[in-house]
């Protein structure tokens, strides 16, 4: 559902993004799968369990006021809050369908929503970065841009994973460029990389 396995392909780092040939979790390397999941507008691994953690707690004064007063509780929250909002959920939706598993896309968003909904509740915010009204402005003011990149690594993707046997060899190098420069101006744009 990522495009783990092309940015294994594109050079963009100077290891692979798997230590062997093997496909196990066990063979991943942490940078290219975070950036991997964050090139997919999904930003996973800053948020994903974060909402099912929050909601074991019975009181949820006890969290507002670990979060005013515990700084390692509120920077955890705020990072998690950043990632949160340079998450898209619709265009998520559409790379969590790469992997042809509708109840691990189900999985997935309804913690995205548990998550963002409790991190508001708990920071006392109406909405993503209300505290950080430039980072807040940035987002926002780059997102469209963001968004028509992310349609069209998605493209990309789709047409490189579906119909490699039928593409002409210049059509494969058009569509491997096409890729490489979303993966950077999706990149540039969230203003990180994983």
């Amino acid at each position: 559902m990522s495009p783990l396995e092309e940015l294994g392909d594109l050079r963009l780092g100077s290891r692979p993004s798997r230590r062997s040939a093997a496909r196990g979790l066990d063979d991943l390397r942490a940078i290219p799968w975070v950036f991997a999941w964050t090139q997919t507008r999904v930003n996973l691994p800053g948020w994903y369990g974060l909402g099912t953690g929050l909601a074991s707690v019975d009181d949820p004064g006890t969290l507002h006021a670990a979060y005013n007063e515990w700084p390692l509780f509120a920077s955890l929250l705020d990072n998690a809050e950043m990632s949160l909002a340079k998450t898209d959920r619709t265009i998520a939706e559409h790379y969590l369908a790469l992997g042809g598993r509708p109840e691990l896309t189900e999985q997935v968003l309804a913690e995205y929503d548990r998550t963002r909904d409790l991190v508001l509740k708990v920071t006392g915010h109406t909405r993503m970065l209300e505290n950080r009204r430039v980072l807040s402005r940035a987002v926002d003011l780059r997102n469209p841009y963001v968004d028509a990149l992310s349609h069209l690594q998605l493209r990309a993707l789709k047409a490189l994973r579906g119909e490699s046997e039928e593409l002409s060899e210049d059509d494969q190098h058009h569509l491997e460029r096409l890729l490489l420069l979303s993966v950077n101006g999706v990149a540039a744009g969230l203003q990180n990389t994983g």
